[in-house]
């Protein structure tokens, strides 16, 4: 895929707000599906008010999606491209083995020119024999 395919601004975008280990522990808690605010809290034992910040920051780059019930506010990653994206990073930092890229098609050695028929032949004469 060439870069002008890519939207690189969106994608720096996207990791810078995933740079910060409190939004990247959330998101990758939030894999495992939905949860309210309440459990993402005791989970990972941020405090309300710096939650709040992060929950909002990934919502705003379209990491996460939220609902509201009643007066619990329930947050899940979003479907598609986002879920994808944590998927593989979670992934990539479990520290198994990487899923190798695809390996270029082999590139033959040149063959060395044939030699014709008339080619000389040499003989292995030993020493003494003679």
């Amino acid at each position: 895929m060439s870069e002008a395919a890519l939207d690189i601004a969106a994608g720096v975008a996207l990791l810078r707000v995933l740079a910060n280990p409190a939004r990247l522990r959330i998101a990758l808690l939030l894999l495992d599906g939905e949860r309210p605010v309440g459990q993402i809290e005791a989970a990972l034992s941020l405090r309300q008010p710096n939650l709040s910040q992060h929950l909002g920051e990934l919502r705003e780059a379209g990491l996460l999606v939220a609902r509201r019930e009643a007066r619990a506010v329930f947050y899940q990653v979003a479907p598609g491209r986002p879920r994808q994206l944590l998927a593989s990073l979670r992934h990539g930092l479990e520290g198994g083995p990487a899923v190798p890229p695809a390996a270029p098609p082999p590139v033959s050695a040149p063959r060395p020119p044939r030699r014709s028929a008339a080619a000389a032949s040499f003989a292995v004469v030993s020493p003494g024999a003679g």
